[in-house]
């Protein structure tokens, strides 16, 4: 028969330090599902959903402009357009159409996911924020519709535009042009605006800048407001997380230290390598070789989870024999 560990009752939280150690010891698993209870739980999850969405979203705008940028100069540096560079030039282009698929498909999860967080705990003037920068904007309208174009219709492939002469008055541009937008008749009454607004091509690269800065300015403001709003939630929810990896990282510490590298013999010196950068190797080097001061900078390096307790410490101590 498997081991089942007996079941805990944890009691209402907030909970100790302590009693969360001694859960840990009876039901680790007991105690996990315990804090997917924790009010905060979902709330810091939904942040973090949203900070990973968003670190998306500005890596896919940095590559459309970087894109841009060097289709740039290899038209104009590198005989881009000769027939011997076709495949160069339909990779770039592939390329930009498939970074601006991923902006507007990031640019709605944002959105999506940012009315299901705010659903669940109330921001004032959320309602209000989202109303005057984007419900109202022409623009926020025209990238929701170019969403539904491009997941459920077809990619839009941008026209390039080239301006010569010097250095100074060389430009590239990449445009939508009205006639490529299939669905431009059911378009709400703003995108139409913004499309009619650029009679000559919305510009691909102004575009996704603009945008880029208005949803790092709102979601910067949201973040901070759910911060606070939920400050006690949060706290206390990342509070009993570091509570349970310290512990968890603690019991492995105490397994090497005693059994690999005190039972074994062997010179933790010898593996520094494996968890400090060279910078910091340098650093801890520099100090009075197997001194207290070296163990306890190497210990404050290494100790991601603050799992490093007057007990484990002694036993780093004896490790590293100082």
């Amino acid at each position: 028969m498997l081991f089942q560990p007996p079941p805990i009752d944890l009691g209402p939280p907030p909970w100790t330090e302590e009693k969360l150690e001694r859960a840990l010891f009876v039901n680790q698993s007991a105690v996990q599902l315990s804090l997917k209870e924790l009010p905060g739980r979902d709330i810091h999850e939904r942040l973090e959903s949203l900070a990973s969405v968003l670190r998306l979203f500005n890596k896919t705008v940095a590559s459309i402009l970087s894109a841009i940028d060097r289709f740039h100069y290899e038209a104009h540096e590198n005989n881009l357009f000769r027939r011997n560079r076709r495949h160069d030039r339909e990779q770039l282009e592939e390329e930009l159409q498939e970074q601006l698929y991923v902006f507007a498909a990031c640019s709605m999860t944002l959105v999506d996911q940012s009315r299901a967080l705010t659903d669940k705990i109330y921001v004032p003037d959320y309602r209000e924020r989202i109303t005057s920068s984007f419900s109202d904007s022409p623009r926020h309208r025209f990238v929701q519709e170019l969403r539904v174009d491009m997941i459920h219709v077809t990619l839009h492939e941008p026209n390039w535009q080239l301006t010569s002469g010097g250095n100074e008055e060389r430009t590239t541009r990449f445009l939508l042009h009205q006639n490529q937008l299939q669905r431009f008749d059911k378009y709400s009454a703003m995108a139409k605006q913004y499309v009619s607004d650029h009679p000559k091509g919305i510009d691909v690269g102004l575009l996704v800048s603009q945008y880029r800065d208005e949803v790092n300015s709102l979601h910067a403001w949201l973040r901070d407001e759910i911060e606070s709003v939920a400050r006690d939630m949060l706290t206390d929810y990342r509070r009993c997380q570091r509570i349970v990896r310290a512990a968890g990282s603690r019991s492995w510490w105490r397994l090497i230290l005693s059994q690999v590298v005190i039972q074994a013999n062997r010179d933790p010196y010898a593996y520094l390598d494996q968890y400090l950068t060279p910078d910091e190797m340098r650093e801890v080097l520099s100090l009075p070789h197997r001194s207290k001061l070296q163990v306890d900078r190497i210990v404050e390096l290494v100790d991601d989870e603050g799992a490093c307790d007057v007990e484990l410490r002694e036993l780093v101590y004896r490790a590293f024999k100082v």
